[in-house]
């Protein structure tokens, strides 16, 4: 038998010693997963042991899929990892390496698919379907698994994003190659999975202004978020902790300090909002050392407040009336699912692309669970939290809505019975392991979210 006939990327080029050491892996593999392959693998491009939007999104699709009966392994990337200790599953989740040398990091965006593919050939192809939330993983998976059915679950058009996170005016040589490399991939990725799910219709929008046509798989599916636990005990102790005064009314703005999420826009906006608002301002990234002198230069040390990441949610969400986004491009941040999943009235840009993309925009005009604002107006972001600030029964009722619409809408099962449905798979009952069978160890929650009862991507 020929190598290539089971699935093997580029076997005829391997040595003898090669295609042996691939057929130990594989059976080595097999052996842990309990003789068997699992029904789904779903990834992210991303440490799936990490916090991050990337990890949350693929954990609850895992969750998802065992609640209906159906065995699934998250898989992410980290250079770190040993790929051929095979046995380093924990929780259900797979750290995998690129496979890219480290001497060719220029060019990396180019060979991240063969060499991931590659990567996937260590492991036994699922019974059912390969869910990625990347559209590196997406092509992967096609190239190493041909008949293996591929789910693209959209969370971002990184095409449109990355350029929002460089500077203005000074697009390097290697920016500009990364960036062809990455169009690349999403083209080929919407060309190739058999599913498409967008979570919006401006994302589906989106998706067809990117491609130039609709792909013929694409169906909007309302995407799920695991609620954060909350008390009004844990309430009054984070709002002690940071200094706040009863009548203070906390904005949070989650998320990696970088010009795509342009906190600098909430700290201009700042001095206009009224005396009672202060902001959080959590997470960690490149410019986060600009935001800060900002905050002095506008002096507003005292109502602005960096908390740096955290793993731990629950008690800022507990602790915050409002969750705020000022990202130029954000399709469908889980932080604002969260905050709303809570309770938490939002406050997010309007969608005007290709200026803004602003996913969340669409949620809000159809759950009445926020303000938009426009982007460009300093002044406008500074209306729409006074109007909170000023009325916190009617922030209240907003935030009503937005738990509303989350317990609805808004659950990971929805989307996972989906796929199945598309997939031509029922629901399995969920019975206990039998007598010397080998199980999947139960998933332990995502990191950003991993002890608040559910953290990844973001983009």
């Amino acid at each position: 038998m020929k190598l290539r006939n089971i699935g093997f990327v580029g076997a005829g080029t391997r040595s003898a010693h090669g295609r042996y050491r691939h057929l130990v892996l594989r059976a080595r593999m097999k052996d842990w997963l309990g003789h068997t392959p699992p029904d789904f693998y779903v990834a992210c491009h991303a440490d799936v042991h990490n916090w991050g939007g990337g990890p949350t999104f693929v954990v609850g699709l895992q969750q998802a899929f065992r609640t209906l009966g159906y065995d699934a392994v998250v898989l992410g990337i980290d250079d770190s990892a040993q790929s051929a200790d095979l046995r380093a599953v924990r929780d259900g989740r797979l750290n995998v390496r690129s496979g890219v040398p480290a001497r060719l990091w220029r060019v990396r965006g180019w060979l991240l698919p063969r060499c991931m593919a590659r990567q996937l050939t260590y492991l036994p192809p699922p019974r059912v379907a390969f869910v990625a939330v990347s559209p590196t993983w997406v092509v992967a998976a096609r190239r190493a698994w041909p008949h293996v059915p591929v789910v693209f679950v959209f969370a971002c058009l990184l095409t449109n994003c990355l350029p929002f996170t460089w500077p203005p005016r000074r697009r390097s040589l290697w920016q500009r190659l990364d960036l062809a490399a990455v169009r690349h991939i999403e083209q080929e990725a919407f060309a190739s999975a058999e599913l498409v799910l967008a979570p919006t219709q401006h994302a589906a929008d989106e998706i067809r202004a990117f491609i130039g046509h609709s792909p013929k798989k694409l169906q909007l599916c309302a995407y799920g978020v695991r609620a954060p636990t909350g008390s009004a005990t844990l309430r009054a102790q984070q709002r002690q902790t940071l200094g706040l005064r009863r009548d203070d009314f906390l904005v949070a703005a989650v998320g990696t300090c970088d010009r795509n999420k342009g906190f600098d826009l909430a700290v201009r906006a700042w001095p206009y909002v009224d005396p009672a608002g202060r902001l959080v301002i959590i997470g960690d990234g490149p410019e986060r050392g600009t935001f800060e002198r900002l905050v002095l230069q506008t002096g507003q040390a005292d109502r602005i407040h960096f908390a740096g990441p955290q793993r731990q949610m629950a008690p800022w969400y507990a602790a915050a009336d409002s969750v705020l986004s000022t990202s130029c491009y954000d399709t469908f941040p889980n932080v604002l699912l969260e905050g709303m999943s809570v309770g938490l009235p939002i406050v997010v840009p309007q969608h005007d692309p290709p200026q803004v993309y602003a996913g969340m925009a669409e949620v809000v005009q159809q759950h009445d669970c926020g303000l938009l604002y426009a982007r460009s107006d300093v002044t406008a972001l500074a209306t729409a939290l006074n109007r909170l600030i000023r009325d916190r029964q009617w922030a209240m009722r907003l935030g009503d809505r937005g738990r509303q619409a989350v317990q609805q809408r808004h659950q990971w099962s929805a989307a996972a019975a989906l796929i199945l449905q598309y997939l031509g798979q029922p629901p399995q009952p969920v019975l206990p392991p039998g007598p010397g069978a080998t199980s999947l160890p139960a998933s332990g929650h995502s990191a950003r979210a991993c002890e608040i009862a559910d953290g990844v991507p973001r983009v």
